[in-house]
């Protein structure tokens, strides 16, 4: 039995990369590997009074309506939130892929991420790096 190709991928990354290079370039190698695809990109969403009230719960909910789910790691960590989507896809019988090294690694097991205190640690190390870079 084969899979169909999913219709939506929900696109789980870190927050500090919205709106960088990064997030451009991770999102074009979605496109190049899913190309009928729409991708969610919950980074669209930053302005959206239900994400702001209830950011984990808003993104749960745009996966739940994906087919799938490809996510990204930062600095080799699972952040918090892309931990919950992840986790969350799976429970819900949604195709999940990691993006890493430009290679597309289908996930089917429960993911271990760090905690949200970690998260934030790392968003800064992020934007420190960021800055030294320009």
């Amino acid at each position: 039995m084969t899979r169909a190709k999913p219709k939506s991928i929900y696109y789980a990354h870190a927050m500090c990369l919205y709106g960088e290079a990064e997030e451009q370039r991770q999102v074009s190698q979605i496109r190049r590997r899913f190309r009928r695809a729409s991708i969610v990109n919950p980074a669209d969403y930053q302005d959206h009074p239900l994400k702001r009230r209830d950011t984990v719960g808003f993104c749960l909910q745009l996966v739940e309506h994906c087919d799938a789910v490809v996510f990204s790691r930062l600095y080799r960590k699972i952040t918090a939130g892309v931990g919950k989507e992840i986790n969350h896809a799976l429970m819900r019988g949604k195709t999940v892929f990691e993006l890493g090294a430009g290679k597309f690694v289908r996930r089917t097991r429960q993911v271990k991420y760090i905690s949200r205190r970690d998260t934030i640690s790392l968003y800064k190390k992020y934007r420190n790096s960021q800055l030294v870079q320009h």
